[in-house]
């Protein structure tokens, strides 16, 4: 990726963004060449095509940058969590990763709130299942990071626990790659909440969603990459874990939909759907919808009552956390003129306002 080019919250593109923009500045280059080569003999070849990774809406392109509000810009390192789509060979999680989370997160999440420093024997649990756990600092946060080391990408997912004074919130990201913008939006939320209103944990996959085993194609009957329909994986014993660990854990997990597809035969536009993965939403639901089309714009949808699909009821973080009376779920479907409408700094923190508001009594 060309220094200097960052994404419309601040930092360096994921990805699929990063394709993106290399794709047009080669293009740049491609017309000036074209020029140059004019007058030269045509030479024969042929041009490998590229792999083009399916996409839940192709039509969703990042823009190329833009200003962050206050100041806060989303620390480059981020992008870094989402590899390069063909980079990552998916494997099922092993006994041994799930032993070393066991271990791993609950301390974690509970030196967080004392201290700055990683605890040093946490280190080498990390690395004896092939994930680095980094310490990042920032003009606003320190953060610490886990991640696969780059030699060993499958799939597992990344996790980022923020230090010092944070809420139970968590922001989860399951389909980097195809919910296309979910991963700077995620990580907007994340790093840019609302004052007194951190989230203390940011969760994303890290393997396209239907590239859990070779030729997959979404029709098959089951993905095992697909965090969110997948309890046997990682994600899942991180989320189990953080629900064990949070009193008041309450989830965010941001989605997208193509409009193509889910307006077909509609009348009106739906821009959103609010859900908590039941067919009977609680307060918490309840609460975001109402403030969140005057955010969005009209079109926002609670699930059931105000539309019967993207409820997310087969999800598997949803079903999780319905066994933890004191834990919420909150799943947020976006279309994808939502999601580029949320590259602007100012509807994003609204966004983030809406989201992490206190439930009310």
């Amino acid at each position: 990726m060309a220094a200097g080019v960052v994404s419309v919250l601040g930092f360096a593109p994921g990805a699929e963004a990063q394709t993106a923009l290399s794709s047009n500045a080669s293009g740049a280059l491609a017309q000036k060449s074209q020029k140059l080569e004019a007058t030269r003999p045509a030479v024969s070849a042929k041009t490998p095509k590229q792999e083009r990774v399916p996409q839940e809406d192709p039509a969703v392109n990042p823009p190329e940058a833009a200003g962050a509000k206050d100041g806060c810009r989303v620390d480059a390192r981020f992008s870094g969590l989402w590899p390069r789509v063909d980079a990552v060979t998916f494997h099922p999680t092993t006994l041994e990763e799930r032993a070393a989370f066991t271990k791993l997160i609950p301390a974690l999440l509970a030196a967080a709130p004392k201290q700055k420093d990683v605890p040093p024997e946490l280190t080498n649990v990390a690395a004896s299942v092939g994930f680095f756990l980094e310490t990042w600092t920032t003009p606003r946060d320190t953060f610490w990071v886990l991640r696969e080391r780059p030699d060993r990408y499958h799939g597992a997912g990344a996790y980022v626990v923020r230090t010092g004074e944070a809420t139970e919130d968590v922001v989860q990201v399951p389909h980097p790659y195809f919910d296309i913008g979910t991963e700077d939006i995620g990580a907007g939320l994340f790093s840019c909440p609302p004052e007194g209103r951190a989230p203390r944990l940011f969760m994303t996959a890290t393997a396209h969603r239907y590239h859990g085993t070779p030729g997959e194609t979404p029709e098959d009957p089951e993905h095992p990459a697909d965090v969110a329909h997948n309890p046997d994986h990682l994600f899942q014993t991180v989320t189990d874990l953080a629900a064990r660990s949070l009193p008041a854990l309450r989830v965010v997990q941001l989605h997208g939909f193509g409009e193509s597809k889910v307006q077909k035969g509609r009348t009106e536009t739906l821009t959103a759907v609010v859900s908590d993965g039941s067919r009977q939403p609680g307060a918490w639901a309840r609460q975001v919808s109402v403030p969140l089309e005057d955010a969005l714009g009209h079109g926002v949808k609670l699930f059931p009552e105000g539309v019967q699909v993207l409820g997310g009821t087969q999800n598997a973080q949803a079903r999780l956390l319905q066994a933890y009376p004191q834990a919420l779920f909150l799943h947020l479907e976006m279309s994808s003129r939502t999601r580029k409408a949320l590259a602007r700094p100012a509807r994003l923190e609204r966004l983030g306002q809406i989201l992490f508001a206190p439930l009310e009594d």
